[in-house]
């Protein structure tokens, strides 16, 4: 995120304009960047309300920077990632000689294509775990703010999921694959059941 090739110094309409345009960043990178948005306003309801000092609003104030920092960070490293994955499919159609390292390349890009997002995607419920808790703690004015936050991440990580599992099919571990399904699966089932219990899901 300091680098800078970084999609953070990039204007939203320079972002946006990539978005549309390239083939990165993709959509993994896009929902990222929109489950930084949703915890920043859940973010905003911790730091606003009075009695900042408090030590559990405090703690809520840290845990949130902390996922807000890792994705931020997923933003540029799916973007990475993804093309990464193209250029290592394009080596492999183009040089059969090289056919094994370009094999290699290719299984070490499409591992990435599937983690970052992952990886993203259970920050994402983090962040849902943390607006549950930081809803008591956020004024009547600012609950707004949380609930569209809260929204926000489980788009985010519903969209994350996607951008994973359109790569598992090409994993060559059936096994492998299934495990990865069942946590996609899992993560779905879990944020449906935070976002009902914070009242965000319509």
């Amino acid at each position: 995120m300091s680098t800078s090739s970084s999609l953070w110094h990039a204007s939203l309409a320079d972002f946006q304009h990539a978005v549309e345009t390239r083939s990165t960043p993709g959509c993994g990178a896009a929902a990222a960047l929109n489950g930084c948005l949703g915890l920043a306003l859940i973010l905003k309801g911790v730091r606003l309300h009075r009695g900042e000092t408090d030590p559990h609003r405090q703690r809520l104030i840290s845990e949130g920077d902390a996922l807000q920092q890792a994705l931020a960070e997923a933003v540029d490293d799916d973007a990475a990632a993804f093309d990464d994955y193209l250029q290592a499919q394009r080596r492999s159609h183009d040089d059969a000689a090289e056919s094994d390292p370009c094999d290699s390349a290719l299984d070490e890009a499409r591992e990435a294509s599937i983690r970052i997002p992952l990886a993203a995607a259970e920050r994402c419920r983090e962040g849902l775990v943390l607006a549950l808790e930081a809803l008591p703690l956020t004024s009547p004015a600012m609950r707004s703010d949380t609930l569209a936050g809260a929204t926000m991440l489980g788009s985010a990580l519903e969209a994350l999921v996607i951008g994973a599992e359109a790569n598992l099919e090409a994993l060559p571990d059936p096994a492998t694959r299934q495990a990865l399904e069942a946590r996609c699966k899992a993560l779905r089932a879990e944020v449906r059941g935070l976002r009902r219990r914070l009242g965000s899901e319509g």
